[in-house]
């Protein structure tokens, strides 16, 4: 019978992050929870340290039969994301295919491709992905569409996904006419540059990576026939951003640093004013958890809904949680 740790609904999020860091979740099971608890199926129930991970009374040792986690077989066309003509493929599909064949099979469907590139993991402060050059051309930066809007990449500079480009639009629509916005990690631009594309808005565009900067900056240019509003570049530390605006001054705030979005919950409450929009991206192995931790910490914000934006993996996905500022009493 598999063991899990029955853990109160409060502490989960932060449990579950420290017991993945150690590897002590059993990955083949499901994560279940009831009224009062979440259900974390571990490993091993010797000298796992609970007490360092868990500081307060709270959670039991108790049997358990959460349901198995299905997981997909590969196919024979690998997974991979398409920046102009630059496909980016995960480390992990060379577990199951040769180079040749991740080749043959990209350049099946796209044979205007021009090169071919595996990413190892993304590093450091700006998530910067770090890429091995597999085939075709060795190109240093590419540019992309996305609902007739061009992006200008630096491979291996800056962090891009092209799998929000929807996101992106989704929430540019969202956006009222004469709003001020602050995109607080703005990469490339892609938030801030749909939304003014569409609404005649101010959007401060910030991100703390020079080299996003850069970008935000050259696709601004870009675009400029296409913009109805103005964005505002900043190169600024998020945390500084108290400094930088010394009142609540923003309609709508928008948060897409999924791994750290929770750590500046103050800046979103100095920043937002009454009746402003929030939207936190957060990388959750328990969306449920993660919407209790909001609850508990942001009292004075009511959670409008929640939309899984991507799947990270099978245990995971990046969730896009959207607030609204309270009215002061």
């Amino acid at each position: 019978m598999p063991i899990c740790l029955a853990i109160k609904k409060e502490l989960a999020e932060t449990v579950i992050r420290n017991l993945r860091k150690l590897g002590l979740i059993d990955s083949s099971l499901q994560i279940t929870r009831d009224e009062r608890f979440v259900f974390i199926p571990i490993k091993t129930t010797t000298n796992i340290g609970l007490e360092t991970i868990i500081p307060e009374a709270g959670y039991e040792i108790v049997e358990c039969n959460p349901p198995s986690i299905q997981r997909a077989r590969p196919e024979s066309i690998p997974p991979y994301d398409l920046i102009g003509d630059i496909a980016i493929v995960r480390s992990r599909v060379t577990e199951f295919m040769d180079a040749n064949s991740i080749i043959e099979a990209l350049r099946s469907i796209h044979p205007r491709l021009r090169s071919i590139y595996i990413i190892t993991r993304t590093e450091g402060e700006f998530r910067t992905p770090m890429l091995e050059h597999l085939w075709g051309e060795k190109v240093d930066c590419v540019l992309t569409k996305e609902y007739g809007l061009l992006f200008k990449v630096c491979l291996g500079k800056v962090y891009y996904n092209p799998r929000l480009a929807e996101e992106h639009h989704r929430l540019a629509e969202s956006v009222g006419e004469g709003e001020i916005v602050l995109d607080m990690f703005s990469g490339v631009g892609g938030f801030a540059i749909h939304i003014a594309s569409l609404k005649n808005a101010i959007v401060y565009a910030n991100d703390k990576n020079p080299a996003a900067f850069n970008h935000i900056v050259y696709n601004i240019i870009l675009n400029k026939k296409k913009l109805k509003g103005i964005i505002i570049p900043l190169n600024r530390d998020a945390y500084e951003l108290n400094n930088v605006f010394t009142e609540c001054l923003f309609d709508r705030i928008i948060a897409n640093l999924p791994t750290r979005s929770l750590e500046f919950l103050d800046v979103y409450r100095s920043l937002l004013c009454e009746q402003g929009r929030l939207h936190i991206y957060v990388l959750s192995y328990d969306i449920e958890s993660t919407l209790d931790t909001l609850r508990e910490n942001m009292r004075d914000f009511n959670i409008t809904g929640y939309k899984l934006v991507l799947e990270h993996s099978p245990r995971a996905g990046i969730f896009r949680i959207d607030l609204v500022k309270s009215n002061s009493v």
